[in-house]
């Protein structure tokens, strides 16, 4: 590999991985009419967890990261011109779900929200029709 190419690829390792790591853990909360209830979530083991009303809910948790790379390397041109490479990265909102279930699984909330970093919103909805309003953040 070319001394230039080793380069950005060390760049892109030193980039992509912290980038990557970064929404792995956190706190979220769902609000519901004034109310805020507390919870945590890990993208890495995908387990989300809060309480609501004293109940403690547990499930599942899914944020695929929104990330896009690409890479480039051109040729010279007309008259021995010099080549170049480039490196073009990019970061959205990323799309996301949770299942939460009460102990006894009777009870499930089900939520869809985007996030970008490790931060984000979204919206929830229990089986008896509840709606809450849920905050991602680290």
């Amino acid at each position: 590999m070319q001394p230039g190419l080793r380069r950005v690829a060390r760049l892109l390792a030193g980039f992509v991985v912290p980038v990557l790591l970064a929404g792995c853990a956190g706190q979220l909360q769902l609000l519901e009419d004034g109310r805020t209830y507390p919870g945590t979530y890990n993208s890495a083991s995908g387990v989300a967890e809060a309480t609501i009303d004293g109940e403690h809910y547990t499930g599942t948790f899914s944020n695929p990261p929104p990330i896009g790379l690409g890479i480039g390397v051109g040729g010279g041109s007309w008259g021995g011109g010099y080549g170049g490479v480039g490196v073009s990265t990019g970061t959205g909102y990323g799309g996301g779900q949770a299942l939460l279930r009460s102990a006894d699984g009777t009870k499930a909330i089900e939520c869809y929200f985007a996030t970008s970093f490790g931060t984000g919103q979204g919206q929830c909805m229990s089986l008896d029709g509840r709606r809450f309003i849920l905050v991602i953040g680290r």
